[in-house]
């Protein structure tokens, strides 16, 4: 595969690719406010554009690529190397393509719009108005004159609004349980955090990521038995987690989310404990803040909540002034 492609998914599906911080002030998220009737459009133009893509077979039929498998809040992502490389913002034509388990069967949930883009230019136009979510990766292009610029797009609804990086209500859907309130999952308050936690502990007992495997082949068997029992109690939540929300029994619930977000710490813990040079040890911060929906923006504790419009790198110049 190609390695902008890679690297891409890296961050997009780390990050959001390819995935802790302070608690940022209160924001108002995007999912607040209300798309312009030609941004509404543009969405359907790119859910109709899609719509042949609806399972992961079709996708590769046509030249997509799965990489790096499930990504905690984002899904499958499916990437076109040659649409990655052309360099510009077409609605019909997405270079990638995000997938997730809805009711036991891997459904199309969103796309992304990643492709190189000159440094020196502003970022795209892209969707009508200011909801859509563009940020800058500098790291990821092999020419030092461009870096890849991105914004997803949710298919499916998704409590940060339609360009949120990430949907935390994916987890809720996978695992078959009810989903919090979009205000509760965006809202910056200890229960909003806590819910926001919960889903990232959800995503990784329902589909580990790949990158827990790697982390556990270099570091050993050591590591291996310290991640053991988490993984373990993890995966086996799940059931338990539904069983009592069938039988309405709240108490229950609470004290199983709030195992499963200890056991969900103790792990990142356990694979960040395991680095000892402090160049690997930012390199793995980086890459598991990233999975946790940390880090690259450093707008919000956990993924749900999107912040208005700025330029998400250093280096990306902004947009001009309408």
């Amino acid at each position: 595969m190609l390695r902008c492609i890679s690297r891409v998914a890296a961050v997009g599906l780390v990050s959001g690719t390819i995935l802790v911080g302070t608690t940022a002030a209160a924001q108002t998220s995007h999912s607040q406010r209300a798309l312009s009737a030609k941004a509404q459009a543009q969405v359907d133009t790119v859910r109709r554009a899609v719509a042949k893509y609806a399972n992961p077979y079709t996708a590769e039929d046509a030249g997509y690529e799965p990489v790096f498998g499930m990504v905690p809040l984002q899904g499958v992502h499916y990437v076109r190397p040659d649409l990655v490389r052309n360099g510009t913002f077409d609605l019909d034509e997405p270079s990638v393509l995000m997938y997730a388990p809805i009711n036991g069967e891997p459904k199309l949930v969103g796309v992304a719009y990643a492709f190189d883009h000159p440094r020196s230019q502003p970022l795209p136009e892209g969707f009508d108005g200011p909801n859509d979510d563009w940020h800058a990766h500098p790291e990821l292009s092999p020419d030092p004159g461009e870096y890849i610029v991105m914004v997803h797009v949710w298919l499916t609804d998704s409590p940060g609004g339609p360009f949120a990086r990430y949907n935390t209500w994916l987890p809720y859907m996978a695992a078959s349980l009810e989903r919090p309130s979009a205000s509760l999952l965006t809202a910056q308050t200890p229960r909003g955090e806590r819910a926001r936690r919960f889903a990232f502990a959800l995503a990784i007992a329902t589909h580990p990521p790949q990158l827990f495997d790697l982390l556990e082949s270099r570091g050993g068997p050591e590591l291996t038995r310290a991640a053991f029992p988490h993984r373990r109690a993890l995966a086996a939540a799940v059931d338990t987690l539904v069983a009592a929300e069938r039988r309405g029994d709240k108490a229950t619930y609470e004290r199983l989310v709030t195992s499963a977000l200890a056991h969900s710490d103790a792990l990142m813990a356990a694979y960040r404990g395991t680095v000892r040079s402090p160049r690997a040890r930012e390199f793995i911060d980086k890459t598991l803040d990233e999975l946790m929906g940390l880090g690259h923006e450093g707008h919000h504790t956990m993924p749900g909540a999107v912040t208005p419009r700025t330029p998400q790198s250093s280096s990306a110049p902004s947009r001009p002034a309408p």
